[in-house]
């Protein structure tokens, strides 16, 4: 297995360079330094849990994916299980049908 802090780091450079996001801009958006974004990229500290969440909050970054990497993918991330909690069928079959459409405009391209 890599090493999740080292698989964090590369996903966030991957995702700011996405948005077109400096590390300054990322950093004012959480109200951090600039210097703990820069460290979190190469791996040059240990940011407290907090700081990650946030981090991957900010940039849709999914830990679970991360972390679990060896868990097969047949297994429902806890925030999917957690999303779904307490709606109906009715409303859990219209999420799915709209993931189908946008499988199929995918498939498209």
């Amino acid at each position: 297995m890599d090493n999740v802090v080292d698989l964090f780091a590369a996903e966030l450079r991957i995702k700011r360079a996405a948005q077109t996001l400096t590390q300054e801009e990322l950093a004012d958006r959480l109200h951090m330094s600039k210097r703990t974004i820069s460290e979190a990229e190469r791996c040059k500290s240990s940011p407290r849990f907090e700081t990650v969440a946030l981090i991957a909050r900010e940039m849709n970054i999914s830990l679970d994916a991360i972390v679990f990497q060896d868990t097969p993918t047949t297994t429902v991330s806890k925030s999917i299980v957690d999303f779904f909690a307490g709606k109906g069928e009715a409303e859990i079959q219209k999420y799915i049908a709209i993931c189908k459409q946008i499988e199929d405009l995918q498939e498209k391209k």
